[in-house]
């Protein structure tokens, strides 16, 4: 509704300036006349309407200017002083003076924000490209329905709000409720540790308040306490405090932020300190935020009710600072997990990715801690963290012991192995997958007192000293747990702790026997298994690995459990007998024995002579094949691929000499014969992409090596239909002629010239050391795998990398090395909350130019 006020006073030599505004509830200026003085006063009510009148030239209008200004305050008198209900506040500390907090006369500090008590419906909007210092103490609620909020306005980067340093929170909620955060930045960096937070809502109102928001933040850089309590050292904390009445927190939601190099924790929903001096949290929702290089832990609910932790991706957290405590007298814990709970009920932690947590004391990806009842950890990837993938206290003091703990369908890849994170372990305990410190909890009288481990797939690499389920002291412990359905690829030395009365049922078992391994319920087979896995130094091609081909004794052989969740780590339904491990069905692969395991070549047939299985050099599973020094291969008539499909088909090469080459490829599927040689000297993926015929179901696949002195090697061949072929690199193969869509990797020049063509006219030259070029391809699937390929060549002993980065794992890539054109091909896996990811072509040290060309991106499946 519009309210114009209007004062137009006539004077012996002209009329006065008076200039008539009206603003709507946006604050957003609509109307004015000329203006054409110089002084302005304006008259606001909370940016409803506003009137503005400019200083007359001469004494006679002014005395006019004063009298209607007079008018108009007696006019607002009239309604009185509250804030409107449901207005808009504007921020914009770039501003050189303080205005109104209209759009076109904003605040300039955080000042007058915290000066105002805000009621439902009311915003305030910080301008993008902007930042204010200091801390943010909104006061005052909204209502359910209708809640206040903190958010941006404009065009351009989040707003910063910078704490500078300040101790305690930079925006602090304290004794309010129905508050909503979205859009902001947050900073508060420090030469030195204090009690730092990036967002604090405090509860010490001896009530229930309900409804705390904070969506699509940036926090990132705060300086807190690695060793210090949670929530006071956290990029987002929701802090209960001990009073009496007691106070409660419910409705909260953490979602879809952005933390980076927060001290301790990304996001914790906590006591003040100890203990249960409060009333639980009720209906927590920590939902799809991406967290990097956490001073301690990721996420944690202490004393909560039916918290969801779903959909993150936290990599490279834990306490790594030696000196990481609070002065005496406070809390301090340098013990740290990615994703935990303590003192709750009814959590549900699932489909969130973890790796690469770095700590000393614990380190796991996830932790049931005290006095839990009814945690389900489901369909999670774990990875490389240094504690394992589960930790599990035992008894605390007066509290119970956690019951009714189910830990399925989760994949942990290389728990424990921490050779390919970014920073060095410093863990100082036994490893294990599943470590149960103390005592097994088993609650008497539960009607689920045993931890419940099934359906998980856990790899172990060769040599780690890491046992599946282990203790930090020993080989034993009090108390029982169930083991069931799980498919454990154990190339370690060490296995299981033991106990008196745990379940063991239907678990396959691969690897070198342990001593100590069950035997009861326990197959010995070949999982044949999608792979390759990963050796000790290569990083993680991502959870789709330990999918099981079509002849993997998996399928089907699992114990049937009911509750159990009805659906497998990549959502297909359970049958009615399961399969073991994370997966329910096979891969798409239609090759068979495209692994080599089965312990003979059939239904490969040699092309040329010479070639053989050879169980020494391998990938995955237990043989692969080699051929001979030259003119020597393998092929295989491959059925039941669908006509006019496009199909992508991929194996793990390696030559005995370098500069040789060994060759993948397809014929005899209604199109012109394709192929790869690479040159890698070292187990490396490499692909073709092919188009069956409009009436071709059969394909014929080969391994084969032309010329040489030494053998060629082949292991895991695997055909994946592309539901979308068209690749996702923009100007892949430098056809413009330029470097459009690519940006440089450093400030080293690159060339796009004919003389770097693979194919087509033109190519990118890189220069000579520390140069390439990146982009960063948006719209991708959050969980989903993309193949990465190119064609790369470097000088004589030199090497180019195709690799990816940011994409919510570790950075992965393909090192080719030599003077000839080869191929390269990166697999990897979008994290849980991630849809873009970078990609690039770059040389690292050397004398001499590379070149890359053919660059593609490729969803698989």
């Amino acid at each position: 509704m519009w309210i114009l006020l209007a004062a137009i006073l006539e004077t012996e030599v002209v009329r006065p300036e008076v200039e008539l505004v009206a603003v709507d509830s946006m604050g957003v200026l609509r109307n004015s006349v000329a203006v054409l003085g110089a002084l302005q006063v304006m008259i606001t009510f909370k940016g409803e309407w506003m009137l503005m009148l400019n200083r007359p030239k001469h004494r006679r209008g002014l005395l006019g200017f004063l009298a209607t200004a007079a008018l108009a305050v007696a006019v607002l008198s009239n309604v009185g002083v509250a804030n409107a209900a449901g207005s808009d506040h504007f921020v914009d500390c770039s501003a050189s003076t303080s205005g109104l907090g209209t759009q076109a006369s904003p605040w300039n500090s955080l000042a007058q924000v915290n000066a105002m008590q805000f009621g439902p419906g009311e915003r305030v909007l910080f301008k993008a490209g902007t930042t204010c210092v200091g801390q943010l103490t909104p006061s005052g609620s909204g209502a359910a329905g209708n809640p206040a909020a903190l958010a941006s306005y404009g065009l351009g980067a989040k707003p910063i709000i910078d704490g500078a340093g300040v101790v305690g929170p930079v925006i602090k909620l304290l004794n309010v409720q129905q508050w909503e955060l979205s859009g902001l930045e947050i900073r508060n960096a420090a030469a030195t540790p204090a009690f730092r937070s990036g967002i604090l809502a405090e509860n010490s109102s001896g009530t229930t308040l309900s409804h705390i928001v904070i969506t699509d933040m940036t926090i990132r850089n705060i300086s807190g306490w690695s060793g210090g309590w949670y929530s006071s050292n956290a990029g987002i904390g929701i802090q209960t405090d001990s009073t009496t009445a007691v106070s409660t927190w419910n409705d909260i939601t953490i979602a879809d932020n952005s933390f980076d190099h927060v001290d301790r924790i990304a996001v914790a929903v906590t006591p003040e300190g100890n203990g249960r001096g409060t009333g639980p949290t009720t209906n927590v929702r920590i939902l799809n935020n991406n967290i990097r290089y956490s001073g301690g832990d990721d996420i944690l609910v202490v004393n909560g009710v039916g918290a969801l932790i779903d959909g993150n991706d936290a990599a490279h957290g834990g306490v790594k600072a030696t000196t990481g405590c609070p002065p005496s007298g406070n809390i301090c814990n340098t013990a740290a997990a990615s994703i935990w709970v303590a003192g709750s009920s009814d959590t549900m932690i699932q489909n969130n990715t973890v790796a690469c947590t770095i700590n000393k004391q614990d380190g796991s990806a996830f932790d049931v801690d005290w006095g839990n009842h009814n945690t389900t950890i489901q369909y999670n990837y774990s990875r490389n963290n240094s504690g394992g993938f589960l930790l599990m206290m035992q008894q605390i003091g007066s509290e119970p012991p956690s019951d009714g703990t189910v830990v399925r369908y989760n994949v942990s890849d290389g728990d424990t192995n921490t050779a390919g994170c970014p920073i060095a372990s410093n863990f100082n305990r036994a490893h294990n997958v599943f470590d149960f410190p103390g005592a097994i909890p088993n609650q008497s009288g539960s009607a689920a007192p045993l931890p419940d481990i099934y359906n998980n797939t856990i790899y172990i690499s060769s040599g780690r000293p890491t046992s599946v389920v282990g203790t930090r002291t020993g080989n034993t412990q009090p108390g029982s747990y169930q083991f069931r359905n799980n498919l454990v690829l154990n190339f370690g030395s060490k296995g299981y702790l033991q106990t008196t009365g745990s379940v063991f049922a239907n678990n396959l078992l691969y690897g070198p026997r342990n001593n100590n391994e069950p035997t009861t319920g326990t197959m010995y087979l070949s999982p044949q298994l999608v792979g390759p896995l990963q050796s000790a130094t290569q990083p993680s091609a991502g959870a789709s690995t330990f999918q099981p081909r079509e002849t993997s004794a998996a399928l089907g052989a699992g114990v049937t459990i009911p509750s159990n969740g009805g659906r497998d780590f990549a959502g297909d339904p359970i049958a009615a007998v399961p399969s073991i491990g994370a997966y329910e069905n096979a891969d798409t692969s239609v090759i068979r024995n495209g692994s080599f395991d089965s312990g003979a070549l059939t239904p490969w047939t040699l092309s040329g002579a010479g070639s053989s299985l050879t169980t020494s050099t391998r990938v995955n599973g237990t043989a692969a094949v080699q051929t001979g020094n030259s003119n020597s291969g393998v092929e295989n008539v491959v059925s039941g691929l669908s006509p006019s499909t496009t199909y992508l088909l991929s194996a793990w090469v390696k030559v005995e000499v370098a500069g040789e080459q060994v060759a993948i490829g397809v014929k005899g599927f209604g199109g012109a014969e394709a192929y790869s040689k690479a040159t890698d000297t070292t187990w490396a993926l490499n692909t073709v992409q092919f188009t069956t015929g409009p009436s071709s179901s059969t394909a014929t696949i080969y391994c084969y090596k032309n010329t040489g002195a030494g053998p060629g090697f082949c292991d895991d061949f695997s055909i994946t239909k592309l539901t979308n072929p068209a690749s996702l690199v923009l100007n892949g193969g430098f056809e413009t002629g330029t470097r459009a869509s690519w940006g440089l990797s450093s400030t080293v020049a690159v060339d796009v010239t004919a003389a770097a063509a693979h194919s087509g006219s033109f190519g990118l030259s890189t220069g000579a050391a520390n140069s390439g070029v990146q982009q960063t391809i948006s719209g991708l699937q959050p969980g989903t795998t993309y193949v990465l390929t190119g064609w790369l060549r470097a000088a004589s002993g030199e090497q180019l990398a195709l690799g990816v980065k940011s994409f919510g794992a570790a950075e992965s890539y393909h090192a080719v090395t030599g003077s000839t054109y080869a191929p390269a091909a990166v697999v990897f896996t979008t994290g849980t909350a991630s849809t873009q990811a970078t990609v690039y072509c770059y040389k690292g040290a050397g004398s001499s130019t590379g070149s890359c060309d053919d660059l593609m991106l490729v969803a698989v499946g």
